[in-house]
């Protein structure tokens, strides 16, 4: 019994002085990468990088979980099989970076720059692309479940046997992109423009299409909401 009150006033000690938080990033890393645009397999959890420049930077493995990268530059970075859950990219800059492998569930890529960008086999389902210029992106093999890409710019992309179920693509421009063996069961493609893109063994059936332009240019909406 002794043991059980000791306990109990133990934990009542840590709830009164406070805790350290369950997750905090590591403050040298976060100075090392700032200062050398270099950090491999970092602990850079809910880390603040919002506008920095971070051109060419090189976090593959880092871990940046809830981190604030917004309009930060990182252009041609290596953010390869890197950890950005629920992190904010709104406004970055992220044109020609890597991110192959990269776990993005939730991530806010609200208004960013991916043009050229490489995301093959990342996982992006719940993500927010809204309004993001994709241009030429390579999305190949990635999940995007339920994610949000509307107004987004995804002509020419690469979106080859990716896993796009329940995506809002409303008003996308998806002119020239390649959708082939891509699942699109549920997605939403509501105004979007797929001008020239090819879809080979897609089922565009299993989508909403509502004032949607197709591949041949014709405008179709035969299951508008």
């Amino acid at each position: 019994m002794n043991r059980v009150y000791a306990g109990l006033s133990g934990l009542s000690a840590v709830l009164l002085l406070g805790a350290p938080p369950l997750f905090a990033f590591d403050a040298a890393a976060v100075q090392a990468t700032l200062a050398t645009k270099s950090c491999y397999s970092c602990d850079l959890t809910a880390a603040d990088f919002s506008g920095a420049d971070l051109a060419g930077v090189y976090l593959t493995y880092s871990n940046l979980t809830g981190a604030n990268l917004s309009g930060a530059n990182l252009a041609n970075g290596f953010i390869q099989l890197a950890v950005l859950t629920d992190a904010n990219l709104a406004g970055a800059n992220l044109a020609d970076a890597t991110l192959e492998g990269a776990t993005l569930r939730g991530t806010d890529f609200s208004g960013a720059n991916l043009a050229g960008g490489s995301f093959v086999n990342a996982a992006l389902g719940g993500a927010t692309l809204d309004g993001a210029n994709a241009a030429g992106a390579n999305f190949s093999r990635a999940n995007m479940r339920n994610a949000l890409v509307r107004g987004a710019d995804l002509s020419g992309a690469n979106m080859s046997s990716t896993v796009a179920s329940g995506v809002d693509f409303s008003g996308a421009d998806l002119t020239g992109a390649t959708l082939d063996r891509t699942s699109v069961t549920g997605a939403n493609f509501t105004d979007a423009d797929l001008t020239g893109a090819t879809l080979t063994a897609v089922n565009l059936a299993s989508a909403i299409v509502c004032r949607t332009r197709l591949p041949d240019g014709t405008l179709a909406s035969p299951n508008c909401p």
